[in-house]
């Protein structure tokens, strides 16, 4: 058959030009995309091979071959191959879909590329970095070769002509000379950048990726005598990836060493993994992971700007680093790979769609990973405490963003209290809950000594009951989200209405607290008056035994904590006003009984600022504080 010249429609010249100057950030990926055809080319071909044993052929693999003279790059398969009627409809195909629907959309396509549909047209990124592209194809069990080129400027030629090598596809790529002006220019003829390229992309895909190299060898006489200073360059056939996707063998058959080998790769880390899950989804969506978790925290790791999730491959083709749509944002801690073999990919394989596959992975892996930790705390606690340490504030985030695994994550979640140095889940506080108690108390600040010692605990520590000590700043955003845990209440201690669920003490107390509200009324009413544009009110105290004051938020306003963390966060939060408990059997307010009233109004500011120190807040006039303590000291 002779050469036949073919047109591209007139739309179509102008969605390749679309796709070739703007799908891809990264011209090298058009390596990736043909060495990705070439190995779907033999998985096809073993597949052949099964049903036609006349198919069969030797070492299945995959050679680049680049020549600096003539400035290109083959790829050389010989794998399935192509009929004629198959190249037109494969490699032409984009030749049938510039429809005018879709040509409406070509200033949207370039400044979204991640837009363009999916039209298997890989192929195309080659002319990312070439003036010419020459196809040579034969399919397996035929004679007939075809020979397409085209040089992506609206036509192409195709004609019927054996290939020399005989079934399989050989992709040249005629690259363009250097733009001194493109500083990003790369020479694909380079052994180096080849090598690069391959081992970033294609390091795992499972047949050999060949190429000659130059070696030097010692050059030898006639009598096979070594020539001194006399060497020669031989070329040497070497293979550039490793195959070794250690994700894709059953887990029973790798070995602990090689599991934290592979964690080095990934990870950029020298130090052994905390714990690895290896996994195998199979199903609606069928994906592997390889999923690690580290044992040191990442020196960046709560930079804002922080790369995370896990690195994507598709069929051992890596596709991207850092994918974080397969996981949720709270477990970013983790690393490791994810590959699928059906995954859709947009036509720049750089952009993942997000839909419903995506979705289905991301599902199934957190699930996966839950269950797995949920394993670990009831199997291996000390790793489990050890990863909390670390990353627990992260995982928390999940209980406040992630609706669907809220209740699996309660499970997981561990917190210091004050009755023990070992860290709770609160299905252990629980069981430990006292007879009559009906809230699982907790508190908030900046530190376990500041809470253990806060004037909140006193009437807590004397009953003996347990409180939960947050001092991670996800905390204040956890509380909102979590309000009980086994039908019992999650309750601040340092809110107002505190309820430490004795009715008899209190029905016993009633009485007692009505007296001592008449006793110190005359108190409660001049530190309201002191204190009006800084306090909502002023209560008489259940819950101090030995401090004098101490300031609640009321139930609908943020707590202390809350709004120090958004002041270190640089937002403005207008001051809310708290009620001042006094605790009406402490001495101090029998002796402010018998002060005129003015040293009465200057102990009600005393024991403000008392108040805001105790629970880590500043005082709004230190030097006038000072002063109020010297003359108080001195009178």
């Amino acid at each position: 058959m002779s050469k036949e010249t073919r047109q591209f429609q007139t739309e179509v010249k102008q969605i390749l030009d679309i796709m070739i100057h703007s799908l891809y950030s990264q011209r090298e990926v058009f390596l990736r995309e043909l060495i990705s055809n070439a190995s779907d080319a033999l998985s096809k071909l073993r597949f052949e091979e099964i049903k036609d044993l006349s198919l069969a052929s030797g070492e299945k693999s995959i050679r680049l071959v680049p020549d600096k003279n003539e400035h290109s790059l083959t790829i050389v398969d010989n794998g399935v191959g192509m009929s004629y009627d198959e190249v037109v409809s494969n490699i032409g195909t984009i030749a049938y879909s510039g429809s005018k629907d879709f040509l409406k959309k070509a200033q949207e396509l370039k400044d979204h590329p991640e837009l363009i549909g999916q039209f298997g047209v890989g192929f195309y990124s080659a002319f990312m970095v070439a003036d010419r592209v020459q196809l040579h194809t034969q399919k397996a069990g035929s004679t007939e070769g075809v020979l397409w080129e085209s040089t992506g400027d609206g036509g192409y030629s195709i004609e019927k002509t054996p290939r020399p090598e005989g079934t399989g596809t050989s992709v040249k790529v005629f690259l363009k000379k250097k733009d001194e002006k493109d500083e990003s220019y790369e020479d694909f003829t380079d052994e180096w950048i080849l090598r690069s390229v391959v081992k970033k992309y294609s390091d795992f895909i499972e047949f050999p990726i060949k190429m000659k190299v130059a070696k030097s060898e010692q050059e030898r006489d006639s009598n096979g005598n070594i020539i001194v200073g006399k060497k020669k360059d031989a070329l040497s056939e070497e293979t550039l990836n490793s195959q070794k996707a250690l994700w894709l063998r059953p887990s029973k058959d790798v070995k602990k060493e090689e599991y934290n080998e592979f964690y080095k790769h990934v990870a950029s880390d020298w130090t052994e993994p905390l714990d690895v899950l290896h996994y195998k989804a199979e199903g609606v969506q069928e994906f592997t992971a390889l999923v690690y978790m580290p044992s040191t925290l990442p020196f960046d790791y709560n930079q804002r700007n922080i790369k995370w999730g896990l690195s994507l491959y598709v069929k051992r083709v890596f596709i991207t680093a850092n994918c974080e749509q397969v996981l949720p944002s709270y477990l970013r801690f983790l690393k490791g790979v994810v590959d699928s073999s059906d995954l859709p990919l947009n036509v720049s394989r750089e952009l993942i769609q997000k839909d419903r596959q995506i979705h289905v992975i991301r599902k199934a892996l957190t699930s996966k990973l839950i269950r797995h930790f949920k394993e670990m705390l009831e199997t291996k606690r000390e790793v489990y405490d050890k990863m909390w340490e670390k990353f627990g504030p992260t995982l928390k985030e999940g209980l406040a963003s992630d609706l669907e695994q809220k209740e699996e994550l309660q499970q997981l979640a561990l917190f210091h209290t004050n009755l023990s140095d070992k860290l709770t889940t609160l299905q252990e506080y629980v069981g430990r809950m006292k007879d009559g108690q009906k809230a699982i108390y907790y508190m908030t600040g900046e530190s376990l000594s500041q809470l253990a010692s806060s004037p909140f605990m006193e009437k807590l520590q004397k009953k003996d009951y347990e409180v939960l000590f947050l001092v991670d700043p996800v905390d204040e955003w956890v509380t909102n989200s979590l309000r009980e845990f086994e039908k019992k209440p999650l309750q601040s201690i340092s809110r107002e209405d505190l309820d430490l669920g004795d009715e008899v003490e209190k029905a016993k107390k009633k009485e007692e607290r009505q007296d001592q509200e008449k006793r110190f009324a005359k108190i409660t009413n001049l530190i309201k008056d002191v204190l009006n544009d800084a306090i909502k009110d002023v209560k008489l105290s259940d819950r101090l035994v030995d401090s004098p004051v101490c300031l609640v938020s009321s139930s609908q306003d943020p707590s202390a904590n809350m709004e120090r963390l958004m002041e270190a966060m640089g937002q403005e939060v207008p001051k809310s006003k708290r009620i001042l408990e006094i605790n009406p059997s402490h001495p101090v307010f029998e002796k402010m009984l018998t002060l005129p009233e003015d040293r009465m109004k200057n102990w009600a500011e005393i024991l403000y600022n008392q108040a805001l120190l105790s629970e880590g807040s500043p005082i709004k006039d230190p030097a006038k504080f000072s002063r109020q303590i010297a003359d108080l000291m001195t009178s």
